[in-house]
């Protein structure tokens, strides 16, 4: 069973606290940082451009390297928020989570099959 990257937004959302940055370095954090990482590059930039389209991201090209500009993403107000929103979601999944995994061991531990 895989992971779907259902928080995605939220770690994205996340690492963009920490500064603007571009989708590749964005990826690289993910797997460098990520204890399980669900996440490629297809669903990396597809959850960015729906984060834009929310408004949670601002995109602007860095032409600071003149050889080529990157698109670079920045946090909004409204991904602020929407940080909020993912951390009260992801707690109580946690809850249930944990639920589940106290649950397993008792049932693990009386059934010694």
């Amino acid at each position: 069973m895989k992971h779907t990257g259902r928080h995605t937004g939220a770690f994205l959302l996340l690492f963009l606290t920490e500064g603007d940055n571009y989708g590749g370095k964005l990826l690289q954090k993910c797997e460098e940082e990520l204890p399980s990482n669900p996440i490629d590059s297809a669903i990396l930039y597809r959850t960015l451009k729906t984060l834009e389209k929310e408004g949670a991201v601002e995109s602007y090209l860095d032409t600071s390297d003149q050889d080529k500009p990157i698109k670079m993403y920045k946090i909004t107000s409204v991904g602020k928020r929407k940080l909020e929103d993912f951390q009260i979601d992801i707690e109580e999944k946690l809850k249930n989570l944990s639920f589940f995994l106290n649950k397993y061991k008792e049932w693990k531990e009386s059934n010694y099959d």
